[in-house]
């Protein structure tokens, strides 16, 4: 929350907003871009203005970066990415190329392929990514949350490399960061932030620095040059002793094409085992297959995939990359419980315990409050202390540090050197060179060697987003037509003989999206059956229902959503923005089950889970997934409207195009070949 702020900026200004975690920084960073509304709750109150109007009244004159970059991702590949901004400003296509490449050279990703598909990007990459498509725009005004916060050192430094040659073109620029040290040189100006989200220094980066050095240090600020803090211990009931288990072990591992662990992990109980390695490295996929969620393809782990979410909660606890995706409870309490209460270990001396452990971290005054109302930093504290709550041997921690002002830190630090002392054995993934100093083993991670084979595109890769559609709306008009079970049974083969020609070697992946339509058509089936009592009825209607799905599972999901509004707009000349908007919505609708995965192993790693053999439990986990889901799918469109917007589409009135619109004789091909069922079902009518 921030109250009575008032600021100018002049052209040109370089500025470093500072302040603990929680002060304000980020929603001061979305109201100097005008997109403030999108915060969740306050009363909003006062105007930000450029150069005497609205800010944000012209597309891409304000570029945010925003604090979680996976949030910022609009496209479903890299290069479309980053032109996304520049389609908003009305750049012609044939210029688009070159800025791109230059951005993408300004991060460090000119090595990617431009169509590598951002759901395989890392966190650092994310971060990396959002930050080139900031730059590519070229903006009056560049507000970067936490740029370099999940870079290791040399990406970091490319990073600021990249930000200072935009800064001597006259950008006024403000940066949101927790260590100030590298940005000191290439800032002109300092504003610090109190905890209650109030102004409280501002003025030239060293005058300040030095005047009011002994201050910001107590105020939790990162001073340059100033000493590491020291780890401030938990209150003495914070922590209970970690249970009895065996600690998670691993030999050598290979995770297919994503990472490489060159040697074993023997954590030991009190040990600290530090997983170093550049962005994108794979150092959380380590983390991945040691928590059980992926198999090596090369080495073992000691536990197995296969193990009970309660005996998984009794081996390790695992904090990700992205914090909020552990929330489960509705409050910050509640949720340090979750494991707890799974375990059937509740007692008045847990709650005891949870409530100390939010002292620990800082966050006693949010005890009742929802958790995904907090800042990234606070979540991660959180995420912190409900791990650690139920004692277990071993915690795997992703990034534990990122977000934290020098207090926050020290009592995280001091959490996990007090858990350590009690026996605990951490694995943590991190860039934090302090953290890393306190390691006992430090190991490397990288990305293996071997480029991934080249997959020969099928027949439907080589068909445009319209004929696929149109091919799967022609399920339709196959079903309905066919009059007779023997009939659809044709229709059905004929579909299937299309999808094996069609997608080759994706054949069992298509046939496992049918199953779902499988299920559908023996519930329509049974259905007519029992209100009919007629056998060729109920054949029937089953079949027609599978002959609709069979169409749309084996191409819709070969639809890349970019090109679909790409042939909207261009080759059906539909309005623009809805256009865009609709794109950007199905590129989110392909990640819910990726969203759906990691909400699972969260839940299943804090020892929630059902089984078949009970169905109202297994019933209630599938309804608190579905909320789950439905909170996140909600938090996941608010951001993108606003990463949308942070580059110039609630202005866009004319936009141009990244990609053509083409129709080629494979799209005629393909909508030929699915007409043939439909041809097939009015013969035999």
């Amino acid at each position: 929350m921030l109250r009575d702020i008032s600021l100018t900026l002049t052209a040109g200004e370089r500025v470093l907003l500072v302040g603990p975690s929680g002060s304000g920084k980020s929603t001061l960073l979305r109201a100097l871009a005008g997109l403030v509304d999108s915060v969740d709750s306050g009363d909003l109150s006062g105007v930000v203005e450029l150069d005497g109007r609205a800010v944000g009244s012209r597309p891409g004159e304000v570029g945010l970066v925003l604090q979680e970059p996976g949030a910022g991702v609009v496209a479903a590949t890299l290069a479309r990415d980053v032109a996304f901004g520049l389609e908003n400003v009305g750049m012609p296509r044939a210029d688009m190329p070159a800025v791109v490449t230059r951005a993408l050279e300004a991060v460090g990703m000119s090595d990617l392929p431009a169509d590598r598909p951002t759901s395989q990007l890392s966190g650092g990459q994310a971060q990396r990514l959002a930050i080139a498509g900031a730059l590519a725009l070229r903006p009056e005004v560049l507000l970067l949350d936490e740029p370099t916060a999940m870079l290791d050192a040399e990406s970091a430094e490319a990073i600021r490399a990249a930000v200072g040659s935009v800064m001597q073109q006259g950008i006024t620029t403000v940066i949101v960061e927790h260590l100030l040290g590298p940005w000191v040189p290439l800032v002109d100006r300092v504003i610090v932030l109190s905890p209650e989200g109030c102004l409280v220094a501002d003025g030239p980066v060293k005058d300040v620095l030095a005047e009011q050095r002994a201050w910001l240090l107590e105020l939790g600020v990162w001073v340059p040059n100033a000493p590491v803090p020291d780890a401030l211990a938990p209150p003495v009931d914070a922590l209970r002793e970690p249970r009895a288990g065996d600690i998670v072990s691993a030999s050598t591992l290979h995770v297919g094409t994503r990472a490489v662990l060159e040697q074993p992990i023997e954590a030991k109980a009190g040990s600290l085992t530090a997983l170093v390695g550049p962005s994108g490295g794979g150092k959380s996929t380590i983390l991945h297959a040691l928590a059980g969620f992926v198999s090596p393809t090369q080495g073992a782990v000691s536990i197995a995939p296969h193990t009970s979410a309660p005996e998984l909660a009794r081996t390790l606890a695992w904090v990700p990359q992205w914090s909020s995706s552990t929330v489960i409870a509705t409050s910050v309490l509640d949720d340090v419980l979750v494991t707890t209460r799974a375990l059937g270990e509740e007692s008045p001396q847990s709650l005891a315990r949870a409530r100390a452990l939010l002292a620990a971290v800082g966050l006693t005054h949010l005890e009742q409050a929802d958790p995904r109302t907090l800042s990234g930093g606070e979540q991660r504290r959180l995420a912190l202390a409900a791990a650690l709550h139920h004692g277990p041997p071993t915690l795997l921690v992703d990034e534990p540090t990122i977000g934290q002002d020098r207090h926050t830190w020290a009592a995280l630090v001091g959490l996990v050197a007090a858990y350590q002392g009690l026996g605990g054995a951490v694995v943590a993934a991190t860039h934090d060179r302090h953290v890393i100093d306190r390691a006992t083993t430090v190991i490397a991670v990288r990305p293996p060697t071997r480029s991934p084979a080249i997959r020969r595109p099928s027949l439907v890769d080589r068909c445009g987003p319209l004929s696929l559609l149109l091919g799967a709306l022609l399920g339709i008009p196959a079903g309905v037509l066919s009059p007779h079970w023997s009939t659809t049974v044709g229709v059905i083969g004929l579909q299937l003989l299309l999808l094996v020609i069609g997608l080759g070697r994706r054949t069992p992946t298509a046939a496992l999206r049918i199953l779902p339509g499988l299920l559908a058509a023996l519930s329509v089936g049974w259905s007519t059956w029992w209100l009919a009592r007629d056998v060729d009825a109920a054949w029937t209607a089953a079949l027609r229902v599978l002959a609709v799905v069979i169409p749309a599972a084996a191409l819709i999901p070969a639809i890349d959503p970019d090109a679909l509004g790409d042939h909207l707009a261009q080759r059906l000349h539909l309005p623009d923005r809805p256009v865009v908007a609709v794109a950007a919505a199905v590129h989110r609708v392909q990640d819910l089950g990726a969203i759906w995965r990691e909400l699972s192993q969260a839940r299943r790693v804090r020892g929630l889970s059902a089984s078949w053999r009970h169905p109202v439990q297994l019933g209630r986990h599938l309804l608190a997934l579905t909320m789950g889901l439905l909170i996140r799918t909600l938090g996941s469109a608010a951001d993108l409207a606003v990463a949308m917007d942070a580059r110039g589409f609630a202005r866009a009135y004319r936009r141009s195009w990244w990609g053509t619109a083409p129709w080629r004789w494979a799209d005629t091909a393909l909508v030929v070949a699915w007409s043939l069922p439909v041809a097939y079902a009015i013969w035999a009518r």
